[in-house]
């Protein structure tokens, strides 16, 4: 008996030895869970971060006129809304061929409302196919795709005898994307197809149907060459009572446009020219101009010429026709003098003087000259282009 009063504490310790070492391999063995979930999670993180990128761009501006005429949307008080916006652009990659992107862009002129102006997936096929689903950018001009990103463009303002013509800058559809060589010879074919509804303004809410259209560009050394061509039926689907007279009712109408840049990396030149053509009494026009820059260590130095005019106005010679007259006949000139100077990788400050006139018995295009009735405007502009 005695020897077992002996041999009793003795079992109760190995037990507890026991119990104690199986209480703390299941601890250890709940910590390794924990460290393993936690660099699961780390590890999935950083493949999310791998797989995403964010970039943005800003522009402030700030312009004043030498009167009201309302070029670019500058009269003779300093504006610094008109031409400022703020955008981000993200991409998330599905997988290695398919991606994800949108951008956001807050215009100043628009109170800072923010509005999506990409949101589209890309899927490239690996032959030269690339197919994009969402909403795309309308690729109308040299310049389409940077057409928000002030730091990718020679000029304070993009010339807008051309750049205003369509203000339909997105859509929503499809559009397919090829990419071969000829040769020494890139070339990039774009097919697009979709709609969209905009604010036009004066004319209300206007439907794009059956945005059809394609474009071509053909890139040898220094040198690029673009056409395009696009086409849509406009439809007001609300119009507010200043704007009835001016209602779209299913009007065909079609964009035509070729670009000519040349880029040495020292000295550069760009020119476009384009038409356009709207059923009814809505203008009928064509625009172009041409760039010449120098580029000296960080300065850039650009001269600008620049032209649009109707080529319909007989269709608005009726008396009757007197409010479609003041508004749809344009006529304009315009000589832009300015420099680009690059503060940095991802900053540039750039300085714009515009002279704008030869508007003969128009408005030159400019809303606000109507009541006006200037004959030339002087436009000086000052903004902040950046990168991040």
């Amino acid at each position: 008996m005695k020897k077992a009063f002996i041999m009793l504490p003795l079992a109760v310790a190995c037990a507890s030895q026991f119990a104690m070492a199986a209480t703390t391999d299941s601890q250890r063995l709940a910590q390794l869970e924990q460290e393993l979930a936690i660099l699961q999670e780390a590890s999935s993180y950083d493949s999310l971060s791998d797989r995403m990128s964010i970039n943005g761009f800003f522009t402030g501006k700030v312009g004043v006129a030498s009167n009201d005429a309302g070029y670019n949307g500058y009269d003779k008080d300093a504006d610094f809304s008109e031409g400022s916006k703020l955008g981000l652009q993200g991409t998330f990659a599905l997988t290695d061929q398919t991606n994800i992107v949108a951008q956001l862009v807050a215009r100043g002129n628009d109170d800072w409302s923010t509005e999506m102006e990409w949101a589209f997936l890309s899927h490239d096929f690996d032959n030269g196919f690339t197919a994009r689903f969402g909403r795309l950018r309308v690729p109308l001009y040299m310049y389409s795709d940077y057409l928000e990103v002030g730091y990718a463009q020679p000029w304070a303002t993009p010339p807008t005898e051309l750049y205003s013509i369509v203000p339909l800058s997105s859509f929503d559809g499809v559009d397919v994307i090829y990419d071969m060589e000829l040769g020494e010879v890139a070339v990039a074919l774009q097919a697009s197809y979709g709609h969209s509804s905009r604010d036009a303004g004066a004319l209300g809410d206007v439907d794009y149907s059956d945005v059809l259209g394609a474009s071509a560009l053909f890139s040898y050394e220094a040198w690029e060459f673009r056409a395009t061509y696009y086409q849509t039926q406009l439809n007001t689907t609300s119009a507010s009572t200043a704007s009835l007279p001016l209602v779209f009712d299913k009007e065909d109408s079609y964009f035509a446009g070729v670009g000519l840049s040349y880029d040495n990396g020292t000295l550069f030149a760009i020119s476009e020219f384009a038409v356009s053509d709207v059923e009814g009494q809505y203008s009928d026009t064509q625009s172009g101009y041409i760039t010449l820059g120098y580029r000296i260590n960080d300065f850039t130095p650009y001269v600008t010429y620049a032209f649009l005019e109707t080529t319909d106005d007989s269709e608005r010679a009726n008396p009757a026709d007197a409010l479609r007259k003041a508004l749809f006949d344009w006529q304009r000139t315009s000589y832009s003098v300015g420099s680009r100077y690059d503060i940095n990788s991802n900053l540039a400050l750039k300085v714009d003087v515009t002279y704008a006139t030869d508007f003969g018995d128009t408005s030159g295009g400019m809303t606000p000259n109507i009541a006006d009735n200037n004959d030339d405007t002087l436009v000086y502009t000052l903004s902040f282009d950046a990168v991040f």
